[in-house]
């Protein structure tokens, strides 16, 4: 049921999206039956569950994650790998652990890893600097475009390549998708496939 209902809330998000709004409304809980207000869709903080939402999270099948035996954690990463053409996705509750998650496995073999970030990410401005204290990671942050991307040419310039030990090594490029500062913009797969 669960996973039901995130397909529909996908399949309505990308309806709107289509048809150039990404804003639904709903009866407010406050004022007049003629009243609506806008969905805050900026994060699970804000946005609260429906009836139908609380219904299915409370009916769930459960089971252990860690050993594989959660069927809707199961079915989601299932889901979401198959939606973004993946081998395999890994549920988290967080945005912020997703990017720490990505970090540490991509950098953990190398002691003296940097990331390249944009400077008005999330990883950058919101997440407590978790890539160097957790991770041990340094970053180089560089500019992003309105339509948060990089130039290619900022990335050369930002890049150390493996050849000498006075600078950490460049070992991760971190695209921000859906860009939080730049209101949401997602960037298309060709550019995050170069």
């Amino acid at each position: 049921q669960l996973l039901h209902v995130a397909r529909k809330i996908n399949s309505n998000f990308l309806r709107r999206l289509k048809h150039g709004s990404t804003q639904s409304t709903i009866r407010s809980n406050h004022g007049s039956s003629n009243s609506k207000r806008i969905v805050d869709l900026r994060s699970d903080t804000v946005t609260q569950p429906t009836a139908a939402m609380l219904h299915a999270a409370t009916q769930a099948v459960t089971g252990d994650d860690v050993m594989g035996e959660d069927p809707a954690v199961n079915a989601l990463e299932a889901y979401a790998a198959d939606l973004f053409g993946k081998e395999r996705a890994l549920f988290v509750p967080t945005g912020t652990m997703g990017n720490l998650c990505a970090i540490m496995a991509h950098c953990q073999y190398n002691k003296s890893a940097e990331i390249i970030l944009g400077a008005n990410s999330h990883i950058n401005l919101y997440e407590g600097g978790g890539y160097a204290n957790l991770a041990g990671v340094s970053c180089k942050q560089i500019e992003e475009d309105e339509n948060g991307m990089f130039s290619m040419e900022d990335v050369r310039d930002a890049f150390h390549l493996d050849d000498d030990d006075h600078y950490a090594k460049s070992t991760m490029i971190c695209l921000e998708n859906t860009h939080n500062m730049l209101g949401g913009i997602a960037l298309p797969s060709s550019y995050i496939d170069t």
